[in-house]
């Protein structure tokens, strides 16, 4: 039977992730021919680095390597004899111990061609071959065989040329993280005696491979071994001494690594450094071997075929339950370690919600999930996870709560609710009253906030934009992201809101006038309409600079809310259907002018016959030919009124 080697190269793509799997396969396959008991012995893996000569470019204050277009392998193996070059012609050979005969395929995946040569001894004879292993029907092109004079240097050469260019920037760049994903790839062939010497060679500089293995395991590795369902697996336990957090599970087939996890996945602290005994800080590598590993590899190595859900035979195991046990044997070995990190995650979450209230029940009812929050993120992002963990609460309350109430039919049911139930009652009091003190806290903030911009004569937009965001609708921010309550609480709920939009831009109206009050407010229909008009009430706000005094007569506060008032009733104002706008002669209007009570104001408020508020921090009056009641305030009574509205609050919370 014949293979269209092109064909199958097209079959399948190498996923981008892997781009580095033709790389292992032909140095798995270097030190196979190493192993071979022939082979000449120590075995030397040279591997060089071929850049393109494109690399002047600057990158962040240091030089850009130049890409990565060439790897050539190069071993001192038993060579392509008659054997290994009849298996290599065949696709799915399994002559190598472990070998799928596929791997070769993973070249030309990647790479646009292969160039093999191979000088070996076969029967007393020296021989050089050379081919090239390229994405045509045959796949073996220019191959030539000639006979070598005398002894020579064994040899085999495999070089992979050509990496495509949609592969390039997936691979790994510095030589560094190359030998570190070698290390990865073939780690349990380093913990061999017998191991090869790797030299991994890069712009004229050279890494022993095997020296950096020494250096990060530091010489410690444990074995250890578990069984699921008659299945044995060897684990080899390894610390890692290096500067990157790479805590993981590395399930390898045949010798090589195939699959990784995470370890944090199962133990959430393990997303950080674990501490020795002298304080050095280590991550943790778990190398997988077993012969059900071994059996369930897929031909290009990229997956091993666990059983998936229900297990329907006894010696299958998944990929989640070999993870599981891993972590629970990692757990106990590590338990110091691990519960010293637990706790400082743990005090890194307390220290947030110490500086954030409305989250403190969490640390009673979600514990367990504040220690699975990485203690290496910012507080903004901190907040997103608690904001998670804290609506599961909530929820779970409402589910709880919903479900018990369901078998509350009689008085005694509630007296037996009542016994039965008090944690629930506690966990629902418990939740409403952190949010009541985010919710108060707010508040004092942006009173305290008030005071201050009062205090340093803040611009008129400053003021604004605390009481409510400039140049928005009502619909275009959340209700929580304004302060009308400063006002007057009922200011929250209305139908329509705009504020600094001119007439023109305001969806009631519609009015062709650029007129642009502060802020103009559409409150809900009377009960029982069935349609949005007409409107309960309209409420008009105006803000002036704190410690203004310098009004024109055109620039009159009150002059500017009667003008508004009247562009409402008397103007062409259409609504958004461009029908009449529906204002009936009683629709009360509200005007509120929110400014510091200076002597030209004083002076504008009495000429019209402004009354002074019984406090006497303002003035008021009713405009008959507009239903209108305005109103001054000045800022210091705004905010003097919110801080008694809310003292009761403060007080409770030791905020006074």
């Amino acid at each position: 039977m014949q293979i269209d080697i092109k064909g199958k190269i097209n079959e399948k793509k190498l996923a981008y992730s892997n781009t580095l799997l033709p790389l292992f396969e032909a140095i798995v396959n270097s030190i196979q021919a190493i192993d071979e008991e022939s082979a000449t012995k120590p075995g030397i893996i040279d591997i060089d680095i071929i850049r393109s000569k494109q690399g002047d470019l600057k990158f962040e204050g240091q030089e850009k390597l130049p890409d990565i277009i060439d790897f050539v392998v190069k071993d001192n193996g038993v060579g392509f004899n008659s054997d290994n070059y009849e298996s290599f012609n065949y696709a799915h050979s399994t002559y190598k111990k472990g070998g799928k005969g596929v791997g070769r395929f993973s070249w030309l995946r990647a790479f646009t061609r292969a160039e093999i040569e191979s000088r070996y001894p076969e029967n007393g004879i020296w021989n050089l071959r050379k081919f090239n292993f390229e994405p045509t029907k045959r796949g073996i092109e220019n191959h030539t065989i000639e006979l070598v004079n005398g002894t020579a240097e064994r040899y085999t050469i495999v070089k992979l040329k050509g990496l495509k260019e949609d592969y390039r920037k997936w691979c790994n760049n510095l030589s560094e993280d190359i030998a570190l994903k070698i290390i990865e790839h073939t780690f349990i062939y380093f913990l061999n005696d017998d191991c090869p010497r790797f030299l991994l060679n890069d712009l004229g500089k050279t890494i022993v491979v095997n020296d950096l293995f020494q250096l990060f395991t530091n010489g410690q590795v444990k074995n250890e071994e578990i069984k699921i369902r008659g299945n044995s697996f060897k684990l080899s336990i390894v610390k890692l001494y290096n500067d990157k957090v790479d805590n993981k599970i590395h399930y390898c087939a045949n010798n090589r690594e195939v699959l990784i996890d995470k370890l944090s996945i199962d133990i959430p602290e393990l997303d950080n450094f674990l501490l020795d005994t002298e304080g050095r800080r280590f991550s943790l590598a778990v190398y997988v071997e077993g012969d059900y590993l071994d059996e369930n590899v897929n031909d290009e190595r990229t997956t091993i075929n666990f059983a998936k859900g229900e297990v329907e035979f006894p010696d299958q195991t998944t990929q989640e339950e070999l993870r599981k046990e891993i972590a629970e044997l990692i757990f106990t070995e590590f338990v110091e370690q691990i519960n010293h990190l637990s706790e400082k995650r743990l005090n890194k979450v307390k220290e947030f919600v110490s500086h954030h209230p409305r989250y403190r029940q969490l640390l009673k009812y979600k514990p367990e999930k504040l220690k699975k929050i990485p203690s290496t993120l910012s507080e903004e992002k901190m907040e997103i996870e608690v904001f998670k963990i804290q609506q599961e609460l909530e929820l779970d309350v409402k589910k709880e709560t919903k479900s018990v109430m369901r078998f509350i039919e009689s008085e005694a049911d509630m007296e037996e609710f009542d016994e039965k139930h008090r944690e629930l009652y506690a966990k629902i009091i418990e939740v409403g009253n952190a949010k009541l003190s985010e919710y108060v806290i707010h508040r004092k903030l942006v009173l305290d906030l008030f005071d201050k911009l009062l205090k340093r004569k803040a611009t008129e937009k400053a003021v604004h934009s605390l009481i409510f965001p400039l140049r928005t609708l009502s619909d275009e921010i959340g209700f929580e992201d304004h302060n009308l309550w400063m006002l007057d609480e009922k200011l929250s709920y209305h139908k329509y809101l705009a504020s600094d939009k001119s007439f023109k831009q305001i969806e009631p109206t519609s009015s062709d006038s650029k007129d642009r009050p502060d802020i103009l407010i559409f409150n809900k229909p009377f009960a029982f309409s069935n349609d949005d008009k007409p409107y309960e009430s309209i409420v008009l706000i105006e803000f002036k600079r704190p410690m203004r005094d310098d009004y024109s007569e055109t620039e009159n506060p009150i002059s500017q809310v009667n003008k508004y008032a009247r562009e409402i009733i008397e103007g062409d104002a259409k609504d958004k259907h461009d029908r009449e706008f529906d204002f009936r002669p009683n629709t009360p209007i509200y005007a509120y002018i929110v400014c510091d009570l200076t002597k030209k104001l004083k002076a504008f408020a009495k000429d019209a016959g402004y009354k002074q508020l019984p406090s006497g921090d303002g003035y008021f009056s009713f405009n008959d030919n507009y239903n209108m009641y305005v109103e001054i305030m000045s800022f210091d009574k705004v905010l003097k009124d919110s801080k008694e509205r809310n003292r009761v609050l403060f007080e409770k919370l030791n905020l006074t």
